[in-house]
């Protein structure tokens, strides 16, 4: 039998330097398991709450009205009916004129990060990442063989004390970060919104030091009593502030439909470097016809009180099973509780002995650009069902108590 010229060796020699940087395993779930399990660990939105029936009137009406061109390509920038229909949309949430020019469609925000990052990164840029983060936008920017200059939080959001110092250590080198990348409100994993002082701070402290802020924003509108502060994408008038966002958390995460808002210039550029004909036309005008039918802000409307029932149905069972073990911040909206363990209690034993019970939480130290990790629980609690919440915190509570209780003993 001829031997495989595809040996490891050779596989070695022959992928890109991202390919290497990223190292052979896939960023994809894991193996499902067969136990019956309770899931505080994906950010994924409620199940009952997906909008079926209005995806399927939606889809009748384009199919009834523009059968032909949303069947054909639909061009690099994405389906121009939907990059209006978010325009205009934009313009009335942020409050700054936004037209199609500003808009490009993605396949959802990962893919508009990794877009961001092709069209602006090289190996051996610096790009400064609040942490914890979120691991998957963390990995995109790493595989561009950027450095990632952690900065710290605090139930504020990010630092921007901090990060002030560390743009400055740079420009003493001569040097400048390419981006400022975070998540300011309803963050992933930490659940904090950056206080609207914090965010004017961000944006002058992009303004001196020459560069932006690409703000990841795929839970912006999830807010549950109070809306959060302007976005950095309005606060700098569609200028220092570049912003990326998704259907998936506002619709559902299959139809991987994301978009960019930037300057035109920029979003010119991001489309002069895709390879493929856009994002999908038909889906695309889906999710118009829902925008300009208003049933997605319906919709979100009605998610805002489900994530609500849910995180109150939590923090109940939080409060008789968990009380003696944890600490946290309660979120203004998004899918998290960030719980801090007690001192002496491991993360990884709490997620292990949570894990034995058929209970999967997220644990702390995959969330940190630097690897200095904080004793934490990502803890999501969109999409668990309502009728599991108790049970599973109720499992989540046994497990910190057995960690304790072998913590005491050492």
């Amino acid at each position: 039998m001829t031997e495989s010229y595809w040996t490891p060796e050779t596989l070695e020699e022959m992928v890109s330097a991202r390919s290497k940087i990223l190292g052979p395993a896939v960023w994809a779930a894991a193996t499902p398991d067969p136990r019956q399990l309770i899931s505080f660990a994906g950010g994924l939105p409620d199940i009952p709450s997906l909008p079926g029936e209005q995806l399927l009137r939606a889809a009748r009406t384009v199919i009834d009205r523009e059968q032909k061109e949303a069947l054909e390509y639909g061009g690099t920038y994405g389906p121009a009916p939907l990059r209006d229909a978010i325009a205009e949309r934009s313009t009335r949430i942020e409050g700054v004129p936004v037209t199609r020019d500003n808009v490009i469609i993605a396949s959802g925000s990962a893919h508009a990060i990794g877009m961001v990052c092709e069209t602006l990164l090289d190996a051996g840029d610096y790009v400064m990442v609040e942490s914890p983060n979120f691991p998957g936008s963390m990995r995109t920017i790493r595989s561009f063989g950027a450095h990632q200059v952690a900065i710290p939080m605090d139930e504020h959001g990010m630092r921007t004390e901090v990060l002030a110092t560390e743009l400055q250590k740079l420009a003493d080198q001569g040097k400048r970060a390419k981006f400022i990348y975070c998540i300011p409100t309803h963050q992933n994993p930490a659940g904090c919104t950056l206080s609207l002082e914090r965010r004017h701070e961000l944006l002058e402290l992009a303004r001196k030091y020459q560069t932006f802020v690409l703000e990841d924003d795929a839970y912006g509108e999830l807010w549950f009593e109070t809306p959060p502060p302007p976005s950095l994408f309005a606060l700098s008038n569609a200028d220092h502030g570049i912003k990326v966002s998704s259907f998936s958390k506002i619709i559902a995460t299959g139809l991987r439909m994301g978009w960019i808002l930037g300057p035109p210039a920029l979003v010119s550029r991001i489309a002069a470097l895709r390879y493929d004909m856009g994002s999908s036309p038909f889906l695309g005008r889906v999710i118009a016809e829902m925008i300009r039918n208003g049933d997605l802000d319906r919709h979100i409307e009605g998610l805002r009180r489900t994530y609500l029932r849910k995180l109150e149905r939590v923090e109940d069972a939080l409060v008789r099973y968990c009380a003696d073990y944890i600490t946290y911040v309660r979120p203004l909206g998004g899918f998290f509780l960030w719980l801090q363990l007690r001192p002496g209690m491991s993360s990884r034993d709490v997620q292990m002995a949570a894990n034995e019970r058929g209970v999967i939480v997220g644990q702390g130290p995959q969330f940190f650009a630097d690897g200095q990790a904080t004793n934490h629980l990502r803890l999501a609690f969109s999409y668990v069902a309502m009728e599991d919440i108790e049970e599973g915190i109720h499992r989540l509570g046994e497990a910190m108590a057995e960690v304790a209780a072998r913590s005491a003993a050492k």
